[in-house]
């Protein structure tokens, strides 16, 4: 085997040696397979993603940005004296020699921008994130529609195992900064941000397809309300791609159409989150963190990303914690494609695929969350707006939130004309609604329509945080 080996290593040298000659035809990329990958890497030894976590040992209590001792780390090297810092040294346990490779198949994709520099892949074992650069999906497509995707190899020599609030991931090396209120933060890993770096550490491989079903192994994991409570507490779930079916919209502080909801503790749901520094009132100080309840999903305003939260939930009662079993928050990025759309009614019903995560210090953390990130919109599957083509309905309610008022960047501060603008607008929206035609695609649009207004009408007037008081040419920026 091992003189078979050699003699495919010679071959795969005369094919690459002859297929490059000039700088205007550059060379073929190689897509590998294990045969092949093997053959060029003799001196790599595969692990599967399970192993290559249990390697990092307990993610409890060490995924914190306070400080490096608990911003753990490990780092793949091959001679420690000539590659570890003095820090690293002096913990055994933040450095491993072995020379390994793992492979896995790519089931994320950024191309409506939600995930974000991020590739993730699933083995069968386990999944984990690859925090690499923008614009995977031309390099490492996954079409979650068809199901086709493909294999990656990953060499670990060189990389860094971090966590991040109990999320394991392999990346570059750890950084230290500070965020906009001056406290620094301290990352146990970054983003590979060279193409290069990429290319020596991550390798095409063939095509393939994911599978989809309720055994733990499948790519796709299929969870219901019968089998939502084998997620809860399990590290082995962390990062794989799960398709939710039957979860249900919870309003929890802000109100629905019905009145005020019960928030969680300080938090409210659906909310846009900021924590990047937003100004209190025009000229006034800075606030760390903004959580604000609106109707759709996240945005980003004046160069400042908003981060939306819709909670969805298994449970038959109101939620009185995010770190319970079956309570989940939908996380959408303020740069996502898809970020002006509107949520579903409170108690809508459907199904969610998305990368299924946590945010916490541990199990029991207070305030930890598990977190749901689609890929796509159409991985978000609720009944949130018509799926008939209704023209008259469709130009009229684009002319809905056209009309809405708009206070530019500046907050409306008196009530009373804020009111009287909404009364004058809602005056129009009703006169101007199109005639019943008795048909049932005029009266699901009806529904939306009055579900789009109810939302305008009960916005908050901080016109610095919601996007819908931008100028149109502000918002195509």
């Amino acid at each position: 085997m091992k003189q078979y080996k050699m003699i495919l290593v010679a071959l795969l040298g005369l094919v690459l040696t002859a297929c490059y000659n000039k700088f205007e035809e550059p060379k073929p990329t190689i897509i590998y397979n294990d045969e092949t990958f093997e053959a060029l890497n003799p001196d790599l030894e595969h692990i599967t993603i399970k192993a290559l976590k249990d390697m990092y040992g307990e993610i409890e209590d060490n995924g914190s940005t306070n400080s490096f001792e608990e911003t753990r780390y490990m780092h793949f090297v091959g001679d420690p004296k000539k590659e570890c810092t003095p820090w690293e040294l002096s913990h055994t346990n933040w450095y491993n020699t072995g020379n390994y490779y793992i492979k896995g198949k790519v089931i994320s994709n950024d191309e409506q921008g939600n995930i974000y520099k991020s590739l993730h892949i699933f083995d069968g074992t386990a999944a984990i994130e690859l925090k690499l650069t923008n614009g995977l999906y031309l390099d490492y497509p996954c079409d979650l529609s068809t199901g086709e995707t493909m294999w990656v190899y990953v060499k670990l020599r060189g990389l860094y195992l971090g966590n991040f609030r109990m999320m394991l991931s392999l990346g570059d090396i750890p950084t230290s900064s500070y965020n906009s209120w001056g406290t620094p933060k301290f990352y146990s890993n970054s983003n590979i941000v060279s193409v290069n770096k990429v290319r020596q550490h991550v390798f095409k491989g063939e095509k393939t397809m994911l599978t989809e079903g309720t055994a733990d192994n499948s790519d796709i994991l299929v969870v219901d309300k019968s089998s939502y409570s084998k997620l809860f507490r399990k590290k082995e779930y962390l990062g794989r791609l799960i398709r939710f079916k039957g979860l249900k919209v919870c309003y929890a502080g802000a109100p629905n159409e019905a009145g005020p909801t019960t928030g969680i503790g300080d938090n409210v749901y659906p909310q846009w989150l900021c924590s990047a520094g937003i100004p209190t009132s025009i000229g006034g100080t800075p606030e760390q963190v903004s959580q604000k309840p609106w109707y759709k999903m996240a945005y980003s305003v004046d160069g400042v990303a908003q981060y939306g939260s819709v909670l969805v939930t298994y449970s038959d009662t109101h939620p009185t914690s995010t770190n319970a079993s079956g309570v989940y928050t939908v996380r959408t990025s303020g740069y996502s494609r898809f970020a002006g759309k509107f949520i579903p009614k409170d108690g809508a019903v459907g199904d969610v695929l998305a990368i299924y995560s946590i945010y916490a210090h541990d199990w029991e953390y207070q305030y930890g969350t598990y977190q749901l990130s689609i890929n796509r919109y159409e991985d978000f599957v609720f009944d949130v707006e018509p799926k008939e083509t209704y023209p008259a309905w469709s130009s009229f309610l684009a002319q809905v939130e056209n009309t809405f008022p708009k206070y530019t960047l500046v907050p409306l501060t008196d009530d009373a004309v804020h009111a009287e603008q909404v009364d004058a607008w809602k005056a129009y929206y009703i006169a101007n609604k199109p005639a019943d035609d008795g048909t049932d695609e005029w009266d699901k649009w009806n529904e939306w329509g009055d579900w789009v207004v109810w939302c305008l009408e009960n916005t908050t007037k901080e016109a610095w945080l919601l996007p819908q008081y931008l100028t149109e040419d502000d918002d195509a920026e």
